[in-house]
């Protein structure tokens, strides 16, 4: 019997949304499709439905992460305003972002994979990022207006790519007192260096 195309729309967002938590804790070379169908609870077969292949799956979940993180930061963005980049850097930082992999950031958990990925996805992936990092300078515009369009896209990659590297960095160690030193110790620096000093 065939499944009613709102009943096929949620089964695909679920593998979706299963897979990309599954992908973060495994890595993309060690998650097989028995074990990434078998955490959202359905059979192998299933996959096919969806997806041709497990690269496939890989390539359109690490999209569908990177359109919702554009989405929170445009959302934070809107309701912040001039505090969006303190709130964003400090949301980062989050003590559950390191210890819950699964729900933190794509890039720290599976950027090395997704620098493995089929070009096309990569050209997808690539125009999100610059998407989060045209975001970020937008905060540092709205702080410092008379700095440049480009200055301020300057500042968001050297500031996102900071983040990134500190929560990597922070992941690399079993040693907890160690993790939170190196992300106060960031989170300090970015924001003293990027978010404008109250008057």
């Amino acid at each position: 019997m065939k499944t009613k195309k709102g009943e096929k729309d949620k089964l695909r967002v679920a593998i979706l949304d299963s897979a990309i938590r599954y992908f973060k804790e495994n890595g993309s070379g060690a998650s097989g499709i028995s074990g990434i169908m078998n955490h959202a609870g359905l059979t192998t077969g299933a996959l096919y439905s969806h997806f041709s292949s497990k690269d496939e799956l890989f390539g359109e979940t690490i999209c569908r992460e990177l359109e919702k993180l554009e989405f929170q930061l445009s959302q934070t963005f809107k309701k912040e305003k001039k505090n969006a980049l303190k709130v964003m850097i400090e949301t980062y930082f989050e003590e559950e972002r390191l210890v819950e992999v699964g729900d933190g950031c794509v890039y720290t958990a599976l950027g090395s994979d997704m620098h493995r990925s089929q070009a096309s996805y990569r050209a997808r992936y690539e125009k999100y990022t610059e998407k989060v990092f045209q975001l970020f300078a937008d905060c540092i515009q709205l702080q410092f207006p008379k700095e440049s369009a480009e200055a301020c896209y300057e500042k968001a990659m050297v500031l996102y790519s900071g983040m990134v590297g500190a929560m990597t960095m922070a992941r690399t160690t079993k040693n907890l007192k160690v993790a939170h030193a190196i992300l106060a110790a960031e989170k300090k620096h970015l924001i003293q260096s990027f978010v404008a000093k109250e008057k």
